[in-house]
């Protein structure tokens, strides 16, 4: 008996591996994949402006990236880039999770930050785009697409949703650069509830077919389906949390599973195996810490750590 509808997916040509690097921005679910991949030592960096929902936003983060790599001068944050919201100073480019007590911190932290990340980026490694939703908030008195709109009063905003060709277009334009780069993109399985239902819908299936155009053009531009494998191989609510919008721990960790067996090396399955026993000693909290043994413990699980680190990286 099949219980299932499983999702088939292209097998890719390049598969990644210890010695690549992967930067992923987008929705919740990037940090989702993001957090599994550091917890098995892969070099990734996980959105550089915090969590990222729609296409405008995404397209903006890459943009700061790529332009401060050429002009650190001009791509740094500036004073006039600072808005004072419910939790501090923060900006438009960048989730709450960022603001700061003064401007000044904020600025000093988001520099920095940027400086960073735009390494990060350049070292020509994978790109992972997770899509959250095709509606967007501009600011009315700029027009500027936010990020977030950090709870300041709604009539400050307006509402629209991207079409098909936007979507297209603002991702398109950082693509065919390096064609040695290869980017993964794919939409969040979370549900935008608020939305409501038929909208969000309508919003899925708008980033749906702006990445398929995307990947029909570029062979460097890859589609995981994750919110195929959510809607269709997990298709009960006991794979949700209890918002009823995101998925599970355990749909999390399925789906994480899936990535791996389609984007992974064959040759990295040791290490990766090797990583997660690692790991385990590393979560591990002995209950008498100051114990002889525990403290052998220590030193063998951070040398275990350092060892294998060293040994994939080189």
């Amino acid at each position: 008996m099949k219980l299932q509808t499983p999702v088939e997916i292209k097998p890719l040509e390049k598969r990644f591996t210890y010695h690549d690097s992967m930067l992923l921005v987008g929705s919740c679910f990037a940090q989702e994949i993001g957090r599994r991949l550091e917890d098995r030592y892969f070099d990734v960096h996980v959105n550089p402006f915090g969590v990222l929902f729609n296409p405008c936003s995404i397209a903006d983060c890459l943009g700061l990236l790529e332009g401060y790599g050429i002009n650190s001068y001009g791509c740094s944050f500036i004073p006039e880039d600072v808005i004072e919201t419910s939790g501090g100073f923060c900006s438009f480019h960048h989730h709450g999770s960022f603001a700061r007590p003064t401007p000044q911190q904020f600025l000093d932290e988001a520099n920095e930050k940027l400086a960073f990340s735009s390494d990060f980026f350049y070292r020509k490694g994978w790109v992972a785009v997770t899509l959250g939703t095709a509606y967007v908030y501009k600011d009315k008195e700029t027009g500027q697409v936010v990020s977030n709109c950090h709870k300041l009063p709604q009539d400050r905003f307006e509402r629209e949703m991207l079409n098909v060709d936007q979507v297209y277009e603002m991702l398109n334009q950082y693509i065919p650069a390096d064609p040695e780069r290869q980017w993964i993109f794919t939409v969040s399985p979370v549900r935008h509830l608020a939305d409501g239902l038929h909208e969000n819908q309508l919003s899925k299936s708008t980033l749906l077919l702006g990445v398929q155009k995307l990947v029909q053009r570029y062979p460097n531009a890859h589609y995981f389906p994750a919110y195929e494998i959510m809607m269709d191989e997990l298709r009960d609510y006991r794979f949700y949390a209890d918002d009823m919008m995101h998925p599970s721990r355990q749909a999390a960790d399925y789906v994480f599973e899936r990535f791996m067996d389609w984007i992974l090396a064959d040759e990295e399955r040791a290490d990766l195996k090797e990583a997660e026993r690692i790991h385990g000693m590393m979560e591990h909290r002995p209950l008498n810490p100051e114990t002889q043994a525990a403290k052998d413990f220590e030193v063998k699980r951070k040398e275990a750590l350092d060892n294998f680190i060293a040994r994939v990286r080189l």
